[in-house]
């Protein structure tokens, strides 16, 4: 899956353009937030750097950068994670949360694990916009669901396939028409939002 991701151009917000995550370059950012050694302003920095690496090197050198210097702890950490062997890379997942290659994944819309996962690269402020977000989606898929301002609600979704396979392409594509809405207001929530980042993650976490 990483290797097919890696193929997928994409463009970071200042107009840099590299390959898709790859998630040697995401692990170091969700095993950091785990751990308590990244903050809000972090993110962003290591965020794009993951979408502009080609390789490690790369990835650290963008760090320092967008101001994650050398001799910071952050900046260590990182580069511990990379130059880790391969057989500790592959405990990455468990570590994280995440499903192994070849296990099973949960039921998307059953899986507390999309806003546990998320929130390692999402700032307090873009995860109550995520919270939000994600909840509409899975009462949607829902037969019926109470909504405050309309009552009892026949999900839109309510009659769909509910497998993993078909539900996050249906999610993608709802956060993306999210993320470049009509509305300016609703665009101003997503304003800087990671999407592809956390879609990947998503990607990798339920298919």
């Amino acid at each position: 899956m990483t290797g097919e991701m890696n193929q997928q151009e994409v463009t970071g917000k200042n107009g840099e353009t590299g390959t898709a995550p790859d998630f040697l370059f995401i692990d170091p950012l969700m095993l950091a937030y785990r751990l308590g050694q990244v903050r809000d302003e972090h993110k962003a920095a290591m965020i794009v750097a993951a979408r502009i690496a080609t390789d490690a090197i790369s990835y650290m050198k963008a760090l320092e950068y967008r101001g994650i210097g050398v001799r910071t702890k952050l900046h260590h950490f990182v580069g511990e994670v990379l130059a880790a062997p391969d057989f500790y890379r592959m405990e990455y997942p468990r570590i994280l949360g995440l499903r192994r290659e070849g296990e099973q994944a949960e039921p998307f819309l059953r899986s507390s694990l999309p806003l546990f996962l998320s929130e390692a690269v999402l700032t307090a402020a873009q995860r109550k916009v995520f919270y939000d977000a994600y909840w509409w989606f899975v009462h949607n898929h829902q037969p019926v669901f109470s909504d405050l301002k309309k009552g009892q609600c026949i999900g839109a979704w309510a009659t769909d396939p509910k497998d993993n396979a078909a539900v996050i392409p249906r999610f993608e594509n709802y956060m993306q028409r999210l993320a470049a809405h009509k509305t300016q207001r609703v665009r101003a929530l997503f304003e800087g939002f990671p999407v592809d980042i956390v879609l990947a993650i998503l990607r990798r976490a339920f298919l």
